[in-house]
């Protein structure tokens, strides 16, 4: 397929901080030649894509956009009370399809399957299935979750693309010495240390992990869990229950970017015991520094961890955790780390461009109102 450069694109919501993924995907799309646009108005709740996409059109054909992006869908369509978020869901399928009749494509990025902590399942589970059928595309983090999520939503596959996740390289300071960064975080040198990082919430397994570690835990080995918690009632609980453990030592709090690379640089592995997940930017993250990962064989993780799968471990085993941490301590690392290495060079920005502008291309091409399996 040829560049676009005349392709105009509004990405929706505009969820570039903290997670550079947008900015990132925005950078390779341009150097292909697509002009990249975000919605950076407040929300609005009356039909926010038809208000962006074709209203603005209207108003100066400047801001007249071929295609719509979506990404994460829970700001339009998630409420504290069931008939509200029916009632949200409604507007917002209606929104897509009225965008669609003025003529804008729509894409959508299906990053989660559900929401991590979604209040209405079967609500949402609905609305995802009807946005599935209207949109024009769908983009998967990988060919694995596509196909499950098209049996979950009733999609036809076809009308799906796996694109992987690129790689945070560059983007957050480079590795220091272990030493200096253990030093600097008030850690011990000689130890060999866990890490678990990132927004610290129940999916992610945390509660299982500090359970299992102190059914495991050696003298020699250390648990560091740092990132911000879901709110103060989870800090609480997280506090409580690591209470009196020796080794291990929680960071809850927001840990800003000039020193993420502190923890990364301290840690010989990073560990991710996800109780549910289709994909994930931690995973990215810890591949981008290169590290040894545990974590179970859920969603995207095998197929984006391919061959540096060695400690991925079977999330239907309730010793799974426990076994791969144990068998942390007989691999060679530094081995381990290279294959991380040569894996995470594959999500290369440049080609998740191109195959995101040929989503785009493929949408542009889109003539039927559905495409229901």
């Amino acid at each position: 397929m040829k560049n676009s450069p005349s392709l105009h694109v509004l990405i929706m919501p505009d969820f570039r901080y903290p997670n550079p993924y947008q900015s990132l995907l925005a950078e390779a799309l341009e150097k292909q030649g697509v002009t990249v646009e975000f919605w950076r108005y407040p929300y609005v709740k009356t039909f926010p894509i038809f208000r962006a996409a074709v209203i603005q059109a209207w108003k100066n054909p400047k801001n007249s956009y071929q295609v719509v992006h979506l990404h994460w869908i829970h700001e339009y369509i998630e409420s504290y009370s069931q008939l509200k978020q029916l009632w949200r869901s409604l507007k917002f399928i209606l929104d897509i399809v009225c965008t669609r009749l003025a003529g804008v494509k729509i894409v959508w990025t299906v990053h989660n399957a559900m929401a991590h902590e979604s209040k209405f399942p079967r609500l949402e589970r609905w609305t995802r299935s009807w946005v599935a059928q209207w949109v024009d595309r769908l983009i998967f983090h990988s060919q694995s979750t596509l196909e499950s999520v098209a049996q979950l939503y009733g999609f036809a596959p076809t009308k799906a693309t796996a694109i992987p996740i690129g790689h945070y390289r560059d983007i957050y300071h480079p590795l220091i010495d272990p030493i200096l960064a253990r030093a600097e975080l008030g850690l011990p040198g000689t130890r060999r240390i866990y890490l678990h990082f990132g927004l610290l919430r129940p999916y992610k397994g945390i509660e299982k992990l500090i359970q299992a570690w102190q059914n495991w835990t050696s003298d020699d080995s250390l648990l560091v869990i740092a990132g911000k918690p879901q709110d103060e009632a989870y800090k609480n609980k997280l506090n409580q229950q690591v209470e009196g453990i020796s080794t291990i030592r929680l960071y809850p709090e927001y840990i800003d970017n000039s020193k993420l690379h502190l923890f990364f640089s301290a840690a010989n592995i990073v560990v991710l015991p996800f109780d549910k997940i289709l994909n994930s930017s931690s995973l990215i993250l810890a591949m981008s520094y290169a590290k040894p990962i545990i974590a179970p064989r859920l969603g995207g993780i095998p197929e984006t961890m391919k061959d540096a799968d060695t400690l991925l471990y079977d999330p239907e085993d309730e010793q799974g955790l426990i076994k791969a941490l144990e068998k942390s301590k007989h691999v060679i690392l530094d081995e381990l780390s290279e294959s991380v290495i040569k894996v995470c060079d594959q999500l290369d920005w440049n080609g998740i461009g191109k195959k995101t502008l040929e989503v785009y291309q493929m949408a542009m091409n889109t003539y039927s109102t559905t495409e229901i399996r």
